[in-house]
């Protein structure tokens, strides 16, 4: 974003505070106050732990840079902030920057993809940034960073579009019906997909098809000439048809992108209008093989060449916390998958370790926000990892307390993750392959950190 401050106030349908110089130019825009610079919009939000409101007077008075507040407080009797200027005063900052957002959305001429799904949605991103930056050139894509897919932290990735750019890709998370509908409608795809339906996110609905209705509404978005990528194979593929773009299949033979041929290990073959592409990833994963022709059907809708996307795939390294590759203390093989979890993808990186050295140990903790499918699904865990490989199972947590009772083999059961660390350090063989993985709000990422060499 490049705007003056007064252009800012009227895209967010905001007002400027007493003394606020107008034309202060603005390029950055941000929601915690430790990364504001000069240029900077703080955008003030009420969060559960802090209130980005009490920064506000700090990132004012040292530096030239403005903030979004919300009215009320700047109204208070008791307020400080009526001394402040460069405030731009509105009823609801999440609200004002999802309209600045798509009102900026509004001025680019630039494609846009959106992509969602239950799992592999960042996986599928990072490939096609990958693709992208070999066709456009590092520094010309911009791609959604970490997490920042939800109503704050994707508008705030679309304000980060700079003119250089000639592609953006934008990924769109959800945890409950409708949140797609307003996502969607800021981002106004140009290109968009559902990469797969699994149970993810389960205790906010009835079942997969209510899930698979929810993901549908990032079509709903599209702009009227967007187009909107439906693998054939999925058994949702009817629920994703209506909306106000044209729909494109893929997956499946005669389509724009499908698997033709897949080899044993990480070669594979796409076949589609570009012809036969030979890929080799260098990531675990048989499920990674469908990210890469999801994100190889985009770069085709891209126009993207077929070297570039072969280059792409094949030099796709993986992303944090996504079945990297880590040494142990001891030089035991560890698959840090921690970053988040669900049945599905629980069982997918359960699948991808087979080939990998033995032992095979699984550190396992619970899998949040599944409702009622919990128990059943905490259990289908237990009898997977049984019939898969899994020797060892170090679980962590109340529901993993389930796993734990029902698998069949070695196994302890852990209330912290200290506790974990020590049994690893004095048990842990070092011929051993590790798997991590868990719901995010789990933290197993921190038991990771504490047993790398």
């Amino acid at each position: 974003m490049n705007s003056t401050l007064k252009e800012i106030a009227l895209m967010s349908g905001g007002i400027l505070s007493v003394g606020s110089d107008s034309s202060l130019f603005i390029d950055n825009v941000v929601s915690d106050s430790r990364i504001a610079r000069d240029g900077s919009l703080l955008v003030a939000i009420k969060g559960d732990k802090s209130d980005g409101h009490d920064f506000v007077a700090n990132v004012i008075s040292k530096l030239k840079a403005g903030a979004l507040i919300n009215k009320a407080y700047y109204e208070s009797s008791l307020s400080s902030f009526k001394e402040l200027p460069n405030l731009i005063l509105v009823d609801d900052t999440i609200k004002a920057l999802g309209l600045l957002a798509k009102r900026y959305r509004n001025t680019l001429t630039i494609p846009i993809v959106g992509i969602t799904g239950s799992n592999g949605k960042t996986t599928v991103k990072e490939m096609l940034n990958s693709i992208c930056e070999s066709e456009f050139g590092v520094g010309n894509v911009l791609a959604t960073e970490g997490n920042l897919n939800n109503h704050i932290g994707m508008p705030l990735t679309l304000l980060k579009i700079k003119p250089k750019h000639k592609v953006a890709i934008i990924e769109m998370g959800m945890n409950h019906s409708g949140e797609l509908i307003y996502l969607s409608n800021i981002v106004k795809p140009n290109i968009a997909t559902i990469n797969n339906i699994m149970l993810a996110h389960a205790g906010n609905f009835n079942d997969l098809e209510d899930i698979a209705k929810a993901k549908g509404e990032i079509f709903s978005g599209l702009m009227d000439d967007g187009e909107a990528y439906i693998n054939q194979s999925s058994p949702y593929q009817n629920l994703w048809q209506n909306h106000p773009g044209k729909n494109i299949f893929f997956g499946k033979p005669g389509s724009i992108c499908y698997i033709k041929y897949n080899d044993t290990g990480s070669k594979f073959t796409l076949d589609g209008v570009l012809g036969e592409i030979n890929c080799e990833l260098k990531v675990l994963g048989e499920h990674n093989k469908l990210n890469a022709m999801t994100a190889a059907t985009l770069a085709i809708a891209l126009h993207c060449s077929a070297k570039n996307i072969q280059y792409g795939i094949n030099n796709y390294t993986g992303y944090k916390g996504r079945l990297e590759r880590k040494n142990a203390f001891n030089g035991a093989l560890i698959i840090d998958d921690s970053y988040n979890a669900n049945p599905d993808s629980v069982k997918a990186a359960i699948l991808a370790i087979k080939d990998l050295p033995k032992p095979h140990w699984f550190v396992f903790a619970d899998l949040a926000e599944l409702g009622e499918f919990s128990k059943d699904s905490h259990a289908e865990v237990a009898d997977f990892a049984t019939k898969n490989g899994i020797e060892c199972l170090l679980s962590y947590g109340e529901e993993s307390k389930i796993t734990y009772s029902v698998f069949k083999g070695a196994k302890m059961h852990f209330c912290c993750i200290e506790d974990i660390v020590k049994y690893c350090f004095e048990h842990l063989p070092a011929s051993a392959t590790l798997l991590v993985k868990g719901s995010n709000s789990m933290n197993l990422a921190s038991f990771v950190s504490k047993i790398v060499k």
